[in-house]
């Protein structure tokens, strides 16, 4: 997947009803016109068109947008050949699998929550550079529908200057090779009748009218065609009559039949709808589902929830439209017990039945084939989550620092397995081992040379809210304890305060209301007897205006290290942070947000164990704003190196030498011998560190002899050598 920013100008074109306005962004570093975005908004949709010029020299590869005046980005669509992300609540990126090319087109769909949004946008060339950026927003057109007149701002070539707007009439959604027809083709009053379309505009707002009378409006698809269902108004007249289709020009196709009258005493078959329902079958706790279905029109449907024993829970009433179509939210509390539900919907005449589970609240459900190991043992976890992703375990010792790391496939039924074998050597306590798949993050623990006494966790279901959300924090700790939380306030003072009962499982789930929580980052305090964990989220923060900064302690890792990442940006907003491979792949994305004094910081990513060598690349976006570092990834059979503190290589007897390298191995023993010639002078041995680091101090005698001598670096990974002059 394309990681880069759209190389080129953009003028991005959006339409509020039936009135097209075209906007154009200034670039200094080519000519306006190569790149042109229209825009079409009907109902709500904004459907936008980027078309790269075939006098264009470059591709387009990305393109970041943004909404204004405290709006949202509701969804979006895309076509083949290009990828999308919700960055935010408040931002879209959008990127090229495929680059598009000179003469070529594609478009995006969006919904916001509001009718004419105010946009931002940001493009960056293929080497991640910023180059233009601008405002959007919709202004209503003097021009009336239907009109022709055109009044652009024109320079002397004909195109449109740099930040001018002109206006356009909407592009024509009937075609002179469009056609459309009803089934039945001789409907009667108060049927239902199915409307089918071809050779339509992509994507055309189309208004159904029977006679003089508007009964729908629908739009086609982005092939141009189209096939909708529609109610015929029970107060049309027997007899001829026009079924017309009208764009939002005017534009029209026609063509007569005849409405038949409804024999007396005859119930219209397609009156009568048999009652249907939809269920999700899988349930989450805290997971707000839609209970749906098709009845007879305007007829009452009683919907009851049973539990596993048959007891009803509760019983709610919901209407069927004109159409026939009802539905219901269901609301599954954090505390109702897992298992299967049973759902029934009744007319009064026809009852049908629906089951439901509800189950953990992880994709991931995994558990170690023992709760106790002894040293140079082999671990095993084994467990189910989503087929044919990726899981990532990481194993932690009992003072909290990674011993292993590795990338697992979920296979097509789902399991997933992974093993590792302790050293011999392996400090006993309680072990941690996190298993990660997306956003999903599960925690279980085991004992190597003891029994495990697992320490209280807490995580929440998101790191960002706003203040309609409901968090749902998940507790773990001693069976049947009970648990303080708190919640601690920018401010650094106690907002909110309750008692968490964990179950005879050790587990529990918490819900708490953020109405009246202001912006700003807040903590979740849980706590134990002598232990305490404490958990930051967010609360109606947005993206930032400003400068990211983005760095990490190092810049060359092995495959399983560890990635830390500290960096500044406005205080107080979200950001975006992305992994990417050295082919374009985003392994890992995660929101973090920056604190009070602008200062953020993400301990969330490792580098894979089957970690491809080569350039990789750290991401980091807010809104427009985009930082990224390079980051060299080593072969793990790369050979060891050594190096010493000085880069001349000399020193006078009595000096400390110090003697470092890399890649020796995880946690091997490293000989480093200092020779003169042939003759060894001395021995120091030493052992690598988990990343394969090594270091050690050697002080030149005073009674050796001034010289060339070598110092030489081995393991299990083999021997390095390096020069050094003792004057």
């Amino acid at each position: 997947m394309s990681n880069v920013l759209l190389k080129s100008v953009i003028i991005i074109a959006l339409l509020v009803g039936s009135i097209f306005t075209t906007y154009s962004g200034h670039s200094a570093y080519a000519a306006p016109g190569f790149v042109t975005v229209t825009a079409t908004n009907t109902s709500g949709t904004t459907v936008i068109s980027v078309s790269n010029s075939a006098s264009n020299t470059a591709n387009i590869v990305s393109f970041i947008l943004q909404i204004n005046n405290g709006g949202t980005f509701k969804s979006f669509k895309i076509q083949n050949g290009w990828a999308g992300m919700k960055t935010s609540q408040t931002t879209l990126a959008f990127s090229a699998i495929e680059p598009l090319a000179p003469g070529k087109t594609t478009s995006f769909e969006i919904t916001t929550d509001q009718q004419a949004p105010t946009l931002s946008w940001k493009t960056s060339d293929a080497n991640n550079l910023d180059r233009e950026s601008g405002d959007i927003g919709v202004q209503q057109s003097t021009t009336s529908p239907g009109d022709n007149t055109q009044t652009p701002n024109n320079d002397n070539n004909g195109g449109s200057k740099p930040g001018s707007t002109q206006t356009t009439q909407a592009p024509r959604g009937v075609l002179d090779t469009s056609t459309f027809r009803i089934i039945p083709a001789t409907p009667s009053p108060g049927s239902h009748i199915r409307v089918v379309g071809l050779s339509f505009s992509a994507l055309a707002s189309l208004d159904l009218y029977v006679g003089n009378d508007k009964i729908d409006t629908f739009s086609s698809n982005d092939k141009g065609n189209f096939v909708t269902t529609v109610v015929l108004p029970a107060s049309e007249q027997s007899g001829s009559v026009n079924f017309v289709l009208k764009d939002q020009q005017g534009n029209e196709k026609s063509f007569s039949t005849n409405i038949k009258p409804q024999q007396k005493g005859h119930i219209d078959m397609q009156q009568y709808i048999m009652l249907t329902l939809n269920v999700d079958p899988i349930y989450h706790r805290g997971d707000t589902k839609t209970i749906s279905g098709m009845a007879t029109p305007e007829n009452t449907v009683t919907i009851t929830l049973l539990d596993s024993k048959g007891n009803p829970i509760t019983t709610s009433t919901v209407q069927a439209d004109k159409d026939g179509k009802y539905s219901m939210s269901d609301v599954v509390p954090i505390d109702r017990d897992f298992g299967k539900y049973t759902v029934t919907a009744s007319d009064g005449k026809t009852q049908v039945t629906k089951q439901y589970s509800v189950v953990t609240t992880h994709n991931v459900s995994v558990a170690p084939s023992a709760t106790r190991y002894e040293p140079g043992q082999t671990i095993s976890i084994n467990g189910t989550s989503i087929s044919n992703q990726i899981v990532h375990f990481v194993i932690m010792d009992p003072t909290n620092h990674q011993v292993y790391a590795k990338d697992a496939n979920v296979t097509s039924n789902g399991t997933v397995s992974m093993s590792y074998q302790l050293e011999d050597s392996a400090m006993k306590g309680t072990y941690a081992a996190d298993i990660t798949q997306g956003n999903d993050l599960v925690v279980v623990f085991f004992g190597v040379g003891e029994d495990p006494s697992p320490p209280i966790t807490a995580t929440l279901d998101k790191l960002s809210y706003q203040n309609t959300d409901k968090p749902v924090v998940s507790v773990t700790g001693p069976s049947a304890s009970t648990i303080n939380l708190i919640i601690v306030d920018p401010s650094d003072k106690q907002k909110f305060a309750d008692i968490i009962n964990l179950g005879s499982d050790g587990q529990a789930s918490y819900s708490f209301n953020l109405t009246s929580y202001t912006p700003g980052i807040y903590s979740a305090v849980v706590s134990h007897a002598e232990e305490k964990v404490e958990k930051s989220f967010a609360v109606g923060l947005s993206t930032s205006t400003g400068k990211i900064s983005l760095n990490t302690v190092k810049d060359s890792y092995l495959p399983g290290d560890n990635i830390i990442i500290i960096g500044t940006a406005n205080a107080n907003s979200l950001l975006q942070i992305s992994l990417t491979d050295p082919n374009g792949q985003i392994v890992k994305s995660v929101q973090t947000f920056s604190d009070k004094t602008g200062h953020f910081s993400s301990f969330d990513f490792t580098i894979p164990s089957v970690a491809v060598p080569g350039t990789w690349k750290l991401d980091g976006t807010s809104g427009v704003n985009h930082s990224s570092v390079p980051l060299i990834v080593k072969s793990s059979k790369q050979a060891i190196t050594v190096h010493l503190d000085r880069a001349s290589g000399v020193y006078t007897r009595g000096d400390i030498v110090e003697v470092s390298g890399t890649d020796a191995g995880i946690t091997a023993s490293v000989k480093i011998t200092i020779n003169s010639n042939s003759t060894v002078i001395d021995t120091l041995p030493t052992s690598a560190t988990n990343r394969g680091d090594f270091d050690t101090a050697w002080q030149v005698p005073r009674n050796v002899n001034p010289g060339q001598y070598t110092v030489q670096a081995s393991s299990i990974t083999g021997k390095a050598v390096i020069s050094i002059t003792i004057q």
